[in-house]
């Protein structure tokens, strides 16, 4: 968990700064060293140095701190990072001088196991501003200093320095044309003031740096990296990646929250690295204050009209589906049946089974967006990766296979024999189809769906809300056209035996559901779950048969049977309880080798991309769930074939699987920053790490991966 990965943390620190002190009061005991410049130690050697040969009374001028460290050692910036020591002088100046704090030039990142250090290898100059009095003139003016540091390889010693500099006074200054290089180059490594206005948005445990700077965009594909180094300690996690993100308001920092609570502001250092002729670094100070206004995402500019003819166009090819199949399977069967009602009664039984589509994708919206403003990290199907939820949905199947297989009456009106459709239950069962539609579709995401439900989730409610009902209208739009249509209506066979049989045939993609779902529990909740499942299903069954055998009796066994089979129905949802408590955290891409035998699919995590990425390594990643069927259907008919591994192989690509099965706040902070709340989702990296990644479409095919392996 993050807490005790945290507190692992604080303990090495600990640890660091125990030994640090002790070496220190080790160094101490030794003789102090005399006055002198430069020093040399065996790791460092630093000298005090002036940019003018001598000095003009109250005119000021800069000195540094020149270092010149051995190699593989490492001296540390003003905020050390995750261990270390930061610099520390003692001035020692004539009356009236003053000194200002020390600046710093930009650091660089290291990395020591889990920590991230932050500092200067090679040779750094630290500056200060002195700031004279009143002198004599003609006189020797001495500027004394003694410093403390800490030299870092494996080990860390902290070492010291008094330094002695000898400036002479006269009624103007000269540049010392000994240091004119080192000065000058060290002001290109200062930061600059930010030219962008800055803010932060703190959600979970996600920190988001916001730069306003709409002139960055289109602007990638020259930036080669972005670091932000923090003033304090606590307020990121320094070793954790920092993604980059672009849109029209500039760009977004993705940071990984440190353990400080009171941030009321971040500030720091931003070091942005170009790829020009030559890699060039710009280093910028941002002061950043914590908003509770939510940043914009990539999707977000994205015009509402065009979202929702997007998300409209998603609900209707949704249809198309596979894991729509079973609910067209039942709805076939009722056209059939409407081919002799009025056209009065077909049309209000359509528009109820349109009002339920359109409820149940209100009650859905609404549920997402409360969870995700409590900080909860969810998207689109995120009910399915409850195993409660994907219990009842099993025991839903089941019973609605038994009743199509005639072992029990369910929604007499709607899917029974010879009912009539004029009856009132003909309205409700088909506002609960239309609810039903609505669960059995959430495992599969259409094309166009995801951009709009991306955007939605960034919108005020009311938008929000009105994106998700177009989507279910597109839905339910085709089955209402047909039965506003008298034409369509008329050339449907009409009602007679052969629908009993029809029937029952569509009883079999029920109990297909049924064993998916299954299957996907003992995924999530392994093999208590399933043994919890099961017994749910054996319940089940014999709630219906006792129900329907009571039915025709007399009175009191017809409410013995209601009853008994209320009792037992209740019994088996506390079953569904029992996987909810017995969740699989076993990776489900390591735990079922089998699903994809050709592929040797990699789990993924944010720290490997990041590894793969840093080593220019192409590679692609599947965003997967057990429950999305579209994902299953995409991985056999197109990534598991021998053309498309031949050319995953060919280029060198490593094949990445985030899988979504159980709720992973990793996975959808990474579906997030591409606009997505859902799977499925491909996304191609090339070795060039300055190239814009590649989002391939939700419904793959072999030519379309290769083709798109061609252009990396």
């Amino acid at each position: 968990m993050w807490y005790q990965q945290r507190a692992g943390l604080q303990v090495l620190k600990i640890k660091v700064f125990i030994i640090t002190v002790l070496l220190s009061v080790f160094t101490l005991l030794q003789s102090a060293p005399a006055w002198a410049n430069p020093v040399k130690t065996p790791n460092v050697q630093i000298q005090l140095i002036s940019e003018i040969s001598n000095i003009q009374p109250q005119t000021p001028f800069w000195v540094g701190f020149n270092f010149k460290i051995r190699p593989g050692w490492h001296t540390y910036w003003r905020n050390p990072g995750d261990s270390g020591a930061a610099f520390k002088v003692n001035w020692k100046l004539p009356n009236g001088f003053t000194a200002s704090d020390i600046i710093y030039p930009y650091p660089e990142k290291f990395p020591i196991g889990p920590l991230m250090n932050y500092g200067y290898k090679n040779e750094v100059t630290l500056l200060s501003k002195i700031t004279p009095g009143k002198i004599a003139a003609g006189s020797l003016v001495e500027i004394q200093a003694s410093a403390e540091w800490l030299v870092c390889e494996k080990e860390c010693i902290p070492e010291q320095a008094s330094l002695s500099l000898k400036l002479p006074t006269g009624a103007t200054s000269n540049i010392n044309t000994t240091w004119t290089k080192v000065f000058e180059q060290t002001r290109q490594n200062i930061p600059k003031s930010s030219p962008w206005k800055a803010q932060v948005n703190i959600n979970g445990e996600t920190l988001n740096l916001q730069l306003q700077a709409p002139e960055l965009k289109g602007t990638h594909n020259q930036i080669q990296e972005i670091s932000f180094f923090p003033d304090e300690d606590g307020w990121i996690n320094n070793a954790a990646p920092q993604l980059v993100s672009f849109n029209d308001n500039g760009l977004i920092l993705q940071l990984q929250r440190g353990n400080r609570s009171d941030i009321n502001k971040v500030s720091g250092v931003l070091v942005v690295r170009e790829k020009l002729d030559t890699p060039v670094n710009q280093a910028f100070n941002i002061e950043a204050p914590v908003s509770t206004q939510p940043i914009q995402s990539t999707q977000a500019s994205t015009p509402l009209p065009q979202v929702l003819l997007l998300a409209f166009i998603g609900g209707i090819v949704l249809n198309l589906m596979p894991c729509v199949f079973p609910i067209l399977s039942i709805k076939a069967l009722g056209i059939a049946r409407k081919s002799q009602g009025s056209i009065q009664e077909v049309r209000l039984q359509a528009l109820s089974f349109m009002a339920g589509v359109l409820v149940s994708f209100g009650v859905v919206a609404g549920t997402l967006l409360i969870l995700r403003s409590l900080g909860e990290q969810i998207g689109w199907g995120f009910q399915l990766q409850s195993p409660v939820f994907v219990t009842l949905m099993a025991y839903l199947m089941f019973a609605v296979g038994l009743s199509l297989s005639g072992v029990f009456i369910f929604g007499a009106a709607l899917m029974g024999v010879g009912q009539s459709l004029v009856s009132r239950s003909g309205y409700l069962g088909e506002f609960f189809t239309g609810i039903f539609a609505t669960l059995i579709a959430t495992p599969c995401t259409a094309p166009f769906m995801a951009t709009a439900i991306g955007v939605a989730l960034t919108q005020p409610p009311l938008i929000a809300i009105a994106i998700f009902e177009v989507l279910g209208f597109g839905l339910a739009l085709p089955y209402v056209v047909i039965c506003f249509t008298p034409g369509l209506q008329r050339i449907l066979p009409k009602p007679g035996a052969w629908m009993e049989t029809f029937s029952q045939v569509l009883a079999f993609p029920m109990y297909a559901a049924t064993a998916w779902l299954i299957w996907i529990l003992t995924l999530q909740a392994g093999t208590n779950g399933l043994a919890a499942a099961l017994a749910g299903l054996v319940l089940i069954g014999f709630a219906a048969w006792f129900h329907q055998k009571t039915r025709l009796a007399k009175v009191l066994w017809q409410r013995l049977g209601t009853i008994g089979a209320l009792v037992v129905v209740g019994f088996a949802l506390t079953l569904a309880q029992i996987p909810n408590n017995t969740t699989n955290t076993t990776n489900t891409v390591a735990s079922n080798p089998s699903q994809n035998s050709l592929i040797n699919w990699q789990p993924y995590t944010l720290v490997r991309l990041t590894e793969l990425r840093q080593a220019k390594k192409p590679v692609f990643v599947n965003f997967s769930a057990a429950w999305c069927v579209s994902c299953l259907v995409n991985e056999q008919v197109a990534l598991n074939q021998p053309d498309t591994i031949a050319a995953f192989k060919s280029k060198g690509v490593t094949l990445l699987k985030a899988d979504w099965t159980n709720r992973n706040p990793e996975i959808t902070k990474a579906l997030e920053s591409f606009g997505r709340s859902g799977v499925p989702l491909y996304v191609l990296y090339s070795a060039t790490n300055s190239d814009k990644p590649i989002i391939l479409p939700q419904s793959l095919s072999v030519s379309e991966v290769v083709n798109t392996l061609q252009r990396i």
